[in-house]
């Protein structure tokens, strides 16, 4: 229509298939990503690109992004400072959180709660330490015989919350996978006052690496 009836066209009417145009290519290009990376995962014969990262480093790039879509900053973050690096393959880390930021925006309203904690889980005996990455929202919830089911591959979860929204049911399976692979977790549970938090966990490998010394 723009390229053959623009000027037929009011303002108005090309903004919006202006927006059309971007909201489709958009959710094609994470459909896409999505489905690629799983895919990639779920090969044997392909390794994580894994490198020493730092995660604060890494959750201020999918801010940056994310943001451009979150208009009226319901994100709100909370990433203490001096934070151990951890050994992850950045580019999956970065889908992972990006995915959970996008789905509670779809699914739920008013704010959103990005925050990380250094934990210690028990790990053979011992207590090793990990970090917890957790996205809470105040959306509808989800119900208790779903949520195992929403980390299923194209399995969603109720529909019914405060907006209409659409997906292939890829982005939480894949979620998962992500942190299976860098021997984490990927849960998720009901919040007091209502709402669901998701919350990945993610061991700190160790040594840590030192830093270099300048010659």
């Amino acid at each position: 229509a723009l390229q053959t009836q623009s000027d037929k066209l009011g303002p108005a009417d090309q903004l919006r298939l202006l927006d059309s145009i971007v909201s489709e290519a958009s959710y094609l290009s994470t459909l896409t990503e999505n489905t690629l990376q799983l895919v990639r995962l779920t090969s044997p014969q392909q390794e994580l690109r894994r490198d020493w990262e730092s995660l604060e480093e890494i959750i201020g790039t999918v801010l940056g992004r994310v943001r451009q879509r979150d208009l009226t900053r319901r994100i709100k973050s909370r990433v203490p400072a001096g934070l151990p690096l951890i050994r992850v393959d950045p580019v999956m880390l970065a889908q992972l959180i990006s995915n959970l930021l996008d789905n509670a925006l779809q699914y739920s309203d008013g704010e959103i709660d990005l925050t990380v904690a250094l934990t210690s889980r028990p790990v053979a005996g011992q207590n090793a330490q990990a970090l917890v990455i957790s996205v809470k929202d105040r959306g509808p919830g989800i119900a208790d015989e779903e949520r195992e089911l929403i980390f299923e591959p194209y399995r969603r979860g109720d529909q019914s919350g405060p907006r209409e929204s659409r997906g292939a049911g890829l982005g939480l399976a894949l979620c998962r996978a992500i942190a299976a692979a860098h021997g984490g977790s990927l849960t998720v549970s009901r919040r007091t006052g209502g709402g669901s938090r998701f919350s990945v966990t993610l061991p700190l490998d160790e040594p840590q690496p030192q830093p270099e010394l300048p010659s």
